[in-house]
C-alpha cells in the first residue's frame, strides 16, 4: 500500500470509532434470503448490504454493478455503457453468484466481461448482497458473495385489492429514456404480478477523448462521445401464486430483449476467414467504420413450492425450481462514412439452456439446535457458434447438498455450515470432473446493548468453469485471443472476517460498522495477459494455442502496423494469491433531519510468489463522504466520492489516474406519488474504472442529470 491508502485507512479508523459504520434503516426488515429461519439483520454475523424502497429508487441504473456500485466494498466492472457487473471485495465472474428471487439467473455474464447481467434492477423490490455460511445455499464457490436481486413476482404472502406502480425517468447524458410499471393483484389466496419496462438511451457523452494519455494513437480522436454506446432494453414479468395457511404455490415467466453497442477500440481486428486467410475479393476502406452490437434474449420460468407448517421437528419445505433458455449474438457492423452503406455479419452466437433446482427443508428446535438442509442440481448445456466462437459447446451438470446449523451459547450464536458439490463437464469425446467441499462457520457476539461483534470463518472450493478449460480461439468482443487451461484444478480460499457494530437504539445519533478480511486462495484462476498476439501465419503453420502467439516481427509479415493490430493472447492461469481488506461505515445524525455518512473499503490483492505479484483490474481504495437531510416529505443528498490512483494495475496493464467525484439527489414523496432528481458526476471528471477491461479506451459517463417521477396506487 501506499501512503495515500494507509493515511485514508487512519482517516477512517480515527472517524469511524465514535460515528462507525451505517446500518441504514432497511437493516431492519427481514433479510428472506441469508437465512432460512427468517433471522432479522441485527442477528446476521458478518457484513452485508441491503438496498430497498426509495433508496433503491434513486441508485437504480439500466445495468446491476451501477446500481450497486455506491454499497461499500461493491464495485462495477463496466464494459462500455450496456454492461456493469458486480464485483466484491475485488472479486467477480464465477466468484460472485447472481440470483433471481433466490434462483440462477442462467445467463453467460460469468463467462466474459463484455455480457451483461440478464437482471433488471429497476423492477427489484430488493437487493441482497450476501457472505459468509449463508451463501452456501445458494451454490459452491461463492467466494465474493451472492447478489440476490428479488421482485416479489411470485408472491408468498396472501393480500387482497389491487395496488401498482407506474415510473418514467429521462436522462440527460445520451438522451435516455426508462419506463415502467408494475401491478398486483389478490382474491381470495390467488395473487398476480405483472410488471414490464422499457429503456433506450443513445449515445453517451464522456469528458474529453475516450483513449488515455497511455493508450492514445495517432487516430485517436477527443470528441467528448462514445460511438456505439447506445443501447435499448425491454423487459416483462409475469407471475401467478396461490397462498393458502400452510401452502404456497407459484409460476412465473419473463422475458428481456436487450441490444446495446461496445467500444469501438475494444473489437479493431483484422478481417479472417475461418482457416485465418485474409479474405479474397472483398475490398474494406481504411475509412470504414466497424462497429459490434451484442443482440441478447432471455426467457425464464420458475416454479415454487412452500409448505411452511410441517410440524414440530421440521419447519418448512421451499422448493424451487428454474429454467433459462438464453442466447445472445455478436454482430460485427462495417459502415461506408461517404455512402452510409453497411453490412452485417454475424461473429458468434451463444446459447444455454439451463436447469436449476433447490429444495431447502428446516427443522425447528432441537437439543438445541436449529437448521436446514438443501439439495441443489443444475444443468447447463452451452453452445456456441460462428467465425468468433471461441468456447466449445459442452454440458456443465453439477448437484450437491448442503447442511447449516445454529444454536445459542452463553457467548452468543454459532453457526455451521458444509456444503458437497460435483460438477461434471461433458463434450465430445471427453469429461472432466470435480468435487468441491465448502465449510464455514459464524460466531455472533452481543458485547452489549449497543456493541456486537461477529467472526467468520469459511474454506471455499471452486472447480473451474467450461471456459477456463476449454477457450481456444479468438473473442470478438474483447479483442483478444482466449486461451484455456484443460488441466486446471479447482480453486480455493480459506477466509477469515471480523466485523465489529456499534449501535446505541433504534434512533441513535451514531450507527457504525466496521470489517476486516483476508482470503488466502490456493490455485487462484486468472486471465493473464501474456504480452503476445495472435499470428495468423504461425496458425497456418499448424501451432495452436500460446504457440501461435507472437512479439516476432517476422511472425506478422516484418510489419510492425500488422503486429499493433493483432489481438492480444491472454491465458487462463493459476497461482496462490492473497486478498485483504477493510471496509468502513459511518452515520452521525446532526439532527433529526440532517445526518453526515461517511464510508470507505480498500483491498489489496497479490500473488504469493513470480516477478509480477499484483492481481489485475482490482479497484482502488475509496472513500465516500455524504450529506444527508430528511423529513417526511423530503429528501437531499449531496456525495462526494474519492478513489486513489490504481498504480498496482498488474502485469502488462496501465495503472489508472485517482479521481474525485460530486453526486447529489433531491427528491419529494407524498403518499401515492413522488418525483426526484439525481445528478451524476456533476463537475464532469474523467474517471477510469480500473476494474474494466476498456479502461483505457472507455472511460466512465460524464456528467448526467436524471429527473423520475413514479405514481403508486
Amino acid at each position: 500500500m501506499n501512503t495515500q491508502q494507509y493515511f485514508m485507512i487512519a482517516l477512517l479508523a480515527i472517524l469511524s470509532y465514535p460515528l462507525s459504520a451505517a446500518e441504514n434503516a432497511e437493516l431492519e426488515e427481514v433479510i428472506v434470503t441469508a437465512s432460512p429461519h427468517q433471522k432479522s439483520a441485527q442477528e446476521i454475523a458478518g457484513s452485508f448490504n441491503v438496498l430497498a424502497d426509495e433508496e433503491l429508487q434513486r441508485e437504480a441504473a439500466s445495468t446491476l454493478g451501477e446500481t450497486l456500485q455506491n454499497e461499500v466494498g461493491i464495485s462495477s466492472s463496466s464494459f462500455g455503457s450496456g454492461v456493469g457487473n458486480p464485483i466484491i471485495r475485488g472479486l467477480g465472474g464465477k466468484r460472485v453468484e447472481i440470483l433471481q428471487n433466490s434462483s440462477t439467473v442462467g445467463d453467460a455474464s460469468d463467462i466474459s466481461p463484455d455480457h451483461a447481467v440478464a437482471s433488471e434492477a429497476l423492477l427489484a423490490d430488493r437487493i441482497e448482497i450476501l457472505r459468509g455460511p449463508a451463501t452456501l445455499r445458494f451454490g459452491p464457490g461463492a467466494i465474493g458473495g451472492v447478489v440476490n436481486v428479488i421482485d416479489n413476482r411470485i408472491h408468498t404472502v396472501p393480500f387482497e385489492g389491487v395496488e401498482g406502480a407506474l415510473e418514467t425517468r429521462y436522462s440527460s447524458n445520451g438522451d435516455a429514456k426508462a419506463t415502467l410499471g408494475r401491478i398486483d393483484a389478490g382474491y381470495s389466496g390467488f395473487n398476480l404480478h405483472v410488471d414490464a419496462v422499457t429503456r433506450d438511451s443513445n449515445t453517451i457523452s464522456i469528458p474529453g477523448s475516450a483513449h488515455s494519455d497511455a493508450a492514445m494513437d495517432d487516430e485517436a480522436e477527443s470528441n467528448g462521445t462514445m460511438e456505439n454506446s447506445d443501447s435499448r432494453a425491454d423487459s416483462f414479468s409475469a407471475g401467478l401464486s396461490w397462498v393458502a395457511d400452510d401452502v404456497v404455490i407459484g409460476f412465473s415467466y419473463s422475458k428481456l430483449d436487450s441490444n446495446y453497442g461496445l467500444p469501438p477500440a475494444s473489437h479493431n481486428h483484422e478481417e479472417h476467414d475461418e482457416h485465418g486467410e485474409d479474405h479474397e475479393g472483398e475490398e474494406h476502406s481504411e475509412e470504414s467504420e466497424e462497429f459490434v452490437r451484442i443482440d441478447m434474449q432471455q426467457e425464464s420460468y420458475q416454479t415454487k413450492l412452500l409448505v411452511t407448517d410441517l410440524g414440530d421437528f421440521l419447519g418448512q419445505l421451499d422448493v424451487d425450481y428454474a429454467y433459462t433458455d438464453y442466447q445472445h449474438t455478436e454482430l460485427e457492423l462495417e459502415f461506408e462514412p461517404d455512402t452510409g452503406a453497411g453490412t452485417v455479419m454475424i461473429g458468434s452466437l451463444i446459447e444455454s439452456l439451463s436447469h436449476n433446482l433447490r429444495a431447502e427443508l428446516t427443522h425447528n428446535e432441537y437439543l438445541g439446535w436449529r437448521g436446514a438442509w438443501g439439495l441443489q442440481i443444475s444443468d447447463r448445456d452451452f453452445g456456441a457458434s460462428g467465425e468468433e466462437a471461441f468456447i466449445p459447446s459442452s454440458e456443465t451438470f453439477s448437484h450437491g447438498v448442503y447442511w447449516l446449523e445454529e444454536t445459542e451459547l452463553a457467548l452468543g450464536n454459532l453457526e455451521l455450515g458444509l456444503r458437497f458439490d460435483q460438477q461434471e463437464i461433458s463434450l465430445p469425446g471427453q469429461e472432466i470432473d470435480h468435487s468441491t467441499v465448502n465449510a464455514g462457520a459464524s460466531w455472533f457476539f452481543p458485547i452489549n446493548q449497543q456493541q456486537r461483534l461477529s467472526l467468520v470463518l469459511s474454506h471455499s472450493e471452486r472447480a473451474p468453469a467450461a471456459e477456463e478449460l476449454l477457450s481456444n480461439g479468438v473473442h470478438i468482443a474483447t479483442n483478444s485471443f482466449e486461451i484455456g487451461q484443460s488441466n486446471l484444478g479447482k480453486e480455493s480460499a480459506n477466509s477469515l472476517e471480523i466485523t465489529w457494530v456499534f449501535r446505541d437504539a433504534d434512533n441513535s445519533p451514531f450507527n457504525a460498522r466496521v470489517s476486516a478480511y483476508h482470503n488466502q486462495f490456493q490455485r487462484y484462476i486468472y486471465l493473464q495477459d501474456s504480452g503476445l498476439a495472435f499470428s495468423h501465419d504461425l496458425e497456418e503453420g499448424g501451432l495452436e494455442g500460446i504457440d501461435a502467439c507472437s512479439a516476432d516481427l517476422a511472425d506478422f509479415d516484418n510489419s510492425a502496423e500488422e503486429l499493433a493490430e493483432s489481438v492480444g493472447c491472454f491465458t487462463y492461469q493459476q497461482r496462490d494469491a492473497s486478498f485483504s481488506g477493510i471496509e468502513l461505515e459511518t452515520s452521525w445524525s446532526l439532527t433529526d433531519t440532517q445526518r453526515v455518512e461517511l464510508q470507505g473499503d480498500i483491498v489489496r490483492g497479490r500473488f504469493d510468489q513470480g516477478a509480477n505479484r499484483d492481481i489485475p483490474r482490482l479497484p482502488p481504495a475509496k472513500v465516500r463522504a455524504s450529506w444527508v437531510y430528511e423529513n417526511d416529505h423530503w429528501h437531499a443528498a449531496i456525495n462526494l466520492t474519492h478513489a486513489t490512483a490504481q498504480t498496482r494495475a498488474g502485469q502488462n496493464q496501465l495503472p489508472t489516474d485517482r479521481y474525485t467525484k460530486l453526486d447529489g439527489s433531491l427528491s419529494y414523496q407524498q403518499d401515492n406519488w413522488s418525483i426526484f432528481l439525481k445528478g451524476q458526476n456533476l463537475t464532469d471528471q474523467t474517471v477510469r474504472n480500473a476494474t474494466s477491461f476498456l479502461r483505457d479506451i472507455a472511460p466512465e459517463a460524464g456528467r448526467n442529470l436524471t429527473v423520475g417521477v413514479r405514481y403508486r396506487f
